[in-house]
């Protein structure tokens, strides 16, 4: 009788998450110690595991290595679904939905989804194993090499000697059951449910005291920089650099990034960094009153909004200023017809928007929809973003306060009108005065992107003031000249290198153990501006090589 994916899953997790392995969990880690038969000399940024600074440094004293604690952290959905691509050659969506959740739903999500990748690698066995069973005879030699290098491509590091006897008990179930097939089949189900696939897994050390600042191991520098940069798992090269100490040398780190970014899988990466700090995902609610904006043109306009950003990177020194300079967008004929543009062709090519005060990203057709209501434009939402987002100024959202509604639309009184009466009492303009601001200065824009001169008969002002005690501070008489301001901002810089820090660690970086990291990182960004190099320089920040050690759990 064939088991379930789920049985499959809970039985490498049991015989080779836990009981093969010394020690307790920490960080929520899985319990062990190296469990690598070959050893831990890939350390980034220091000496084979020793503690780096020597313990850990006041909060501002930026003299010393300065980390957080590393928490455990799941793989996403689209990093497993990278992951299984590019170790088992198989393709799709094969997980959605499941996030970060690990309840009742979402283990049988991940569970099927194991089993279902299992099935499809058990048919394209060629393009992914290093060999292919016998016709006839025992297949003991093929098995192991399977094990040994998927295996370990999988956890991300070597395995250790129990962790491959338990892999091959689960393969030998498979084989007495059926056959060869059935035995990778089983093998690559409980494979890609382990917690050591599931979770980047940082593990203490045996050796660590806590509190003080120690550097990953090579292997999970090695994993983190991959899904990092690559939102994939790492490469054999990238694994060989760990494994021979490459990673703890700056030069020799810094050619890995340099060789990370110039592979096809970076736009992979590219692409969760934008679609997360853009909110993409909102593109499935879109829905407004203007009967041409259909589902169609939101798909189109989130690809080409994505597209508008990330094409930026196909030079060789793109700079942050570009996001918000231009008046061409990556468009197709559905979106050229509906913002009535010449041009031919199915393809998003670079279209063209003059005459209409847009300046890059930030007045892009597709963010200007995004940041709309059904009938009308939403100026709290567009200065909402461009505080939080680009100046990284946070509002906190107003407490035990009741909200009236805003006035009814009408003729002849503007939506900054409205706003402004809406919002004229001094209790509100403590973030209104921030806010409103910031979203009049995209009023060019209606509901659904398109440039606009009136708005119910009333003239558009795009004009205002800002006062942030920032350099972008003071007085535009339109949305264009706050924008041009945005393109030269050291703060804008700033924030949006902290908006990377945040995505390549996976969390918002508000411990102040990264705040040494977030001020490093925003002088050389503020100071070059090139996107490229920011990657890289993120990937040297202590807050990403580095961890807070607490100790192996008793």
């Amino acid at each position: 009788m064939m088991r379930s994916p789920l049985w499959l899953g809970a039985l490498l997790i049991l015989v080779g998450g836990c009981s093969s392995q010394s020690g307790a969990p920490v960080n929520g880690a899985p319990a062990g110690g190296s469990g690598n038969t070959g050893g831990t000399s890939g350390v980034a940024g220091g000496s084979s595991g020793a503690a780096v600074g020597g313990g850990a440094s006041p909060a501002g004293d930026c003299s010393k290595p300065q980390a957080a604690a590393v928490r455990l952290t799941a793989l996403s959905d689209s990093q497993f679904n990278n992951s299984v691509l590019d170790l088992l050659k198989v393709s799709g969506s094969l997980l959605k939905g499941a996030g970060q959740s690990f309840d009742d739903v979402a283990l049988e999500q991940r569970a099927a989804a194991a089993a279902a990748v299992a099935t499809q690698a058990v048919t394209n066995l060629v393009q992914w194993a290093p060999c292919s069973a016998p016709a006839s005879g025992p297949a003991t030699a093929c098995e192991q090499q399977i094990i040994d290098k998927v295996g370990a491509q999988a956890y991300r590091r070597p395995l250790s000697d129990v962790e491959r006897a338990d892999m091959t008990k689960l393969f030998d179930a498979g084989v007495k059951e059926k056959d060869f097939s059935t035995g990778v089949e089983w093998f690559l189900t409980g494979l890609l449910q382990s917690p050591y696939f599931v979770y980047q897994v940082v593990r203490p050390d045996a050796a660590e005291t806590v509190g003080e600042t120690r550097p990953l191991t090579g292997y999970e520098y090695a994993t983190r920089l991959a899904y990092f940069i690559w939102d994939g798992p790492p490469d054999d090269a990238l694994l060989a650099a760990a494994a021979n100490g490459d990673l703890i040398d700056p030069a020799k780190r810094d050619a890995q990034v340099t060789r990370m970014l110039a592979d096809a899988r970076f736009s992979r990466g590219l692409t969760q960094f934008y679609s997360g700090w853009l909110n993409l995902n909102a593109f499935g609610e879109a829905a407004r009153d203007v009967p041409e904006f259909n589902a169609t043109v939101v798909t189109d306009l989130s690809a080409s909004l994505l597209m508008t950003a990330t094409e930026l990177y196909k030079v060789e020194s793109p700079n942050i200023s570009s996001l918000f300079t231009g008046e061409s967008y990556f468009l197709n004929d559905n979106l050229r017809k509906f913002y009535g543009l010449s041009g031919s062709g199915s393809g998003f090519t670079a279209t063209p928007m003059t005459g209409q005060g847009r300046r890059g990203l930030v007045t892009h057709p597709a963010l200007m929809a995004l940041l709309a209501r059904p009938n009308e434009t939403f100026p709290i939402g567009r200065g909402l973003f461009l505080l939080r987002k680009i100046m990284c100024q946070e509002i906190a959202p107003p407490q035990g306060l009741t909200i009236p509604p805003q006035p009814p639309l009408q003729d002849g009184v503007s939506t900054r009108e409205r706003l402004e009466m809406h919002t004229a009492a001094p209790l509100c303009q403590s973030c209104h005065g921030m806010i409103n601001p910031a979203g009049f200065a995209l009023e060019s824009f209606d509901e659904v992107g398109r440039y606009r001169t009136t708005d119910h008969g009333r003239p558009v002002d795009t004009s205002g003031s800002l006062t942030l005690g920032k350099d972008v501070d003071g007085a535009f008489a339109t949305g264009d000249e706050l924008i041009a301001r945005l393109a030269q901002s050291q703060s804008v810089r700033a924030c949006f290198a902290e908006k990377y820090l945040d995505f390549a660690l996976a969390h918002a970086v508000t411990n102040p153990a990264d705040t040494c990291s977030i001020q490093a990182l925003g002088t050389s960004f503020g100071a070059s501006g090139d996107l490229k190099k920011l990657v890289a320089g993120v990937a040297g920040t202590d807050s990403f090589r580095l961890r807070l050690a607490e100790g192996v759990g008793k």
